[in-house]
């Protein structure tokens, strides 16, 4: 039970950290320096990873849950320093890789 606690939880926060940067090209407004930046496109590459994850990997209410915490987490963080945001995002997702292969 643990285990899948942990797993929902770094799904969570490396889809939810990730999710303005990974949205950010696809709204209308700020420049396109921004929208192609580094950073804009490993959080696109973690966003899509981590829900990739989320969707093969957990059962029904461990996908609602996640997704909850991930729109929780998105709403609260602002993007005000995207590298630190986007490297604990990664952080997580490669937790999860490394829970994932002993599991």
């Amino acid at each position: 039970m643990l285990h899948l606690v942990l797993t929902c939880l770094l799904l969570s926060v490396a889809s939810g950290l990730s999710m303005r940067r990974f949205l950010l090209p696809y709204f209308s407004g700020g420049d396109l320096a921004e929208k192609s930046a580094p950073v804009t496109i490993v959080a696109s590459a973690v966003f899509l990873a981590a829900v990739a994850f989320t969707i093969s990997d957990q059962n029904l209410w461990a996908k609602s849950v996640v997704l909850m915490l991930c729109l929780l987490l998105a709403a609260m963080f602002d993007d005000a320093r995207p590298g630190l945001t986007i490297a604990i995002s990664a952080a997580s997702l490669g937790a999860y890789l490394g829970l994932r292969s002993f599991g």
